[in-house]
């Protein structure tokens, strides 16, 4: 017996899909793992036929590492009920906060809102404007972890 909702699980395909856009999409993305990009495809699909076809661990990581972000992984931790924070010592940009970092998460945000926008226009939010919508939402996180980071790593 499964212990959460389809919905739930549902959910991991849904961030393996932005995953790949953060990453620069699954074509590009098979040639940092070992899996091919048909295959990728699958682990994305919300399709019956494709519906217990989960990512293995160690491509997991590929693709969080690709992306940026621990997207998938820190999107388990929460089905745990966890949640990932970064190691201080681990920031990717090492350099001391500034006001880039401040464009950024702004620049980001202003992503978010045009796409939010964009998605109302209609008076609807369809399938691929929540995909974008998840995108750019994941974009913003990481711009603003990567201030978070920087600020814990000024502290120590």
């Amino acid at each position: 017996m499964r212990h959460f909702s389809e919905k739930a699980y549902r959910s991991l395909k849904c961030v393996c899909s932005v995953a790949y856009d953060l990453a620069g999409g699954n074509t590009l993305f098979q040639h940092s793992t070992r899996v091919v990009v048909s295959q990728l495809s699958k682990y994305a699909s919300l399709n019956e036929d494709d519906e217990k076809s989960y990512m293995p661990i160690d491509v997991a990581v590929d693709l969080d590492r690709a992306a940026g972000s621990p997207i998938i992984t820190g999107t388990m931790a929460q089905l745990l009920g966890f949640r990932l924070e970064p190691l201080s010592a681990a920031v990717a940009e090492s350099d001391k906060l500034s006001e880039r970092d401040a464009h950024k998460l702004l620049a980001e945000a202003m992503d978010v809102s045009q796409a939010l926008l964009a998605a109302f226009a209609d008076g609807r939010i369809d399938a691929l404007e929540r995909k974008r919508l998840r995108v750019e939402l994941r974009e913003v996180i990481r711009a603003a972890e990567t201030i978070l980071a920087k600020l814990d790593e000024e502290v120590a």
